[in-house]
């Protein structure tokens, strides 16, 4: 028997029913952002419990990762399976996002959280010149809404179409969009699609957090863990 299998099967049958809401919540959003309260939690439960985590996943051709400086796990299909492939007007929401976490992240301790107005994306989207006009507050809301369920920002205070709404954006970004991506924005923005791509699980992942709570274990320990993970 796999050590990973014997870890199991020695797990409580409340860590079990832990383990198994966590997987989906992988599954389902892609990252674990310790900053992300609502996160918390599960990134504790699978980072004390990672190697039974890893064994699991790796059976289906995912591989677990664990970007330890930016406190983020995340799920990768080994075999680029099960991917969402992001359009035109996605891909420059998520360029411009990645823009503005590293210019509030330079001027911030890395202590607090990066938060920006829903104006300040749009302002910098008509800074980019890249369309002349911006989607619609539809277009709009729905995409950030989309993002969100993969865990890259949260909508703290009013509403996916309002100006003066405050996102706080997570590390998870610089996994999405990294430093090669940025470098050659301008290049990929000239294009019709965009290569861009996340783990997707069969379910919708513009479900809201608190359909997900429904089947939440509510009292998931949230103990420091003493593991090598910086927070």
């Amino acid at each position: 028997m796999m050590k990973w299998v014997e870890q199991y099967e020695k797990m409580s049958e409340k860590d079990k029913e832990k383990f198994q809401v966590t997987a989906n919540r992988l599954l389902n959003k892609t990252f674990l952002v310790y900053g992300k309260d609502k996160d918390r939690q599960y990134y504790r439960f699978v980072e004390k419990n990672l190697e039974v985590f890893q064994g699991y996943f790796s059976i289906a051709k995912w591989d677990l990762l664990h970007h330890k400086r930016l406190s983020v796990f995340q799920l990768y299909n080994i075999e680029e399976k099960n991917r969402y492939r992001f359009n035109l007007q996605e891909t420059i929401f998520l360029l411009i996002l990645r823009l503005l976490y590293d210019e509030k992240q330079k001027d911030l301790q890395l202590t607090r959280d990066i938060v920006v107005a829903g104006f300040e994306i749009q302002e910098k989207y008509m800074a980019l010149q890249i369309k002349d006009r911006l989607p619609s507050k539809e277009e709009m809301r729905r995409i950030l809404r989309m993002l969100s369920g993969y865990s890259l920002l949260e909508l703290k205070t009013g509403d996916y179409k309002d100006p003066e709404a405050k996102y706080v954006l997570y590390p998870s970004l610089k996994m999405v969009v990294d430093d090669a991506r940025l470098d050659s924005m301008g290049e990929l923005l000239g294009m019709d699609d965009f290569s861009i791509e996340l783990e997707e699980s069969d379910e919708d992942l513009e479900r809201e957090d608190e359909e997900q709570e429904d089947i939440e274990t509510e009292d998931i320990e949230t103990e420091d863990i003493t593991g090598e993970g910086e927070h």
